[in-house]
């Protein structure tokens, strides 16, 4: 009961059944193929592992916070910007992505820039933007879609992941596009019934 519970607040109660398998679906082809990528980039088994874990939580992520289901759970009355801000504070991902990359051979020299310098710049960007994005609740949807490319493109000036490469597409959209932004429904289709 409690599992059922905690899936249902996950999802939003209003998910429907497509919403349940997408998001086990997109779950399940994160943790398969983030490994495989890894492990073929020259990660080792522990780094496999890790990237599994990341992309767990990632690539279900991306679809499910997209959802109208999970915005309008995350965006019900009593749940304000603290919730957002504690929601976003709680990734740290590019750390640990950063420190995936350390592990492999040659990984330091080809970064273009320091790992922990990258990670910083990941992170402070996606904090700052959910910042933005919920001190501007009218103009989240946006600044949820322009955030979200701009976090797509800090990647790639940083230099994208090593062993995780689909890292900044995932955490951009589930953060910023979806659970900050809730960018993809208009205000009529958030609000309660």
């Amino acid at each position: 009961m409690a599992l059922r519970r905690a899936w249902g607040e996950f999802v939003g109660p209003e998910a429907t059944r497509a919403n349940h398998v997408l998001t086990a679906l997109t779950t399940v082809a994160g943790a398969v193929a983030a490994p495989a990528v890894a492990r073929a980039r020259g990660a080792g088994a522990g780094g496999a592992a890790i990237a599994c874990l990341l992309a767990v939580d990632l690539a279900g992520g991306v679809y499910v916070n997209n959802t109208r289901a999970c915005a309008r759970w995350y965006e019900r009355r009593g749940q304000g910007n603290a919730a957002h801000y504690a929601f976003a504070a709680l990734h740290v991902h590019p750390a640990v992505v950063a420190r995936l990359d350390a592990g492999w051979p040659g990984g330091r020299a080809r970064r273009r820039v320091h790992p922990a310098v990258w990670a910083a710049s990941q992170y402070a960007y996606m904090a700052a933007a959910t910042v933005a994005i919920r001190r501007a609740p009218a103009r989240r949807r946006t600044l949820g879609v322009a955030l979200t490319a701009g976090g797509l493109v800090l990647d790639g000036l940083l230099g994208p992941s090593r062993t995780a490469p689909w890292f900044a597409w995932t955490y951009y959209p589930k953060l910023l596009l979806g659970h900050a932004g809730a960018s993809l429904w208009s205000d009529e289709e958030l609000a309660p019934h």
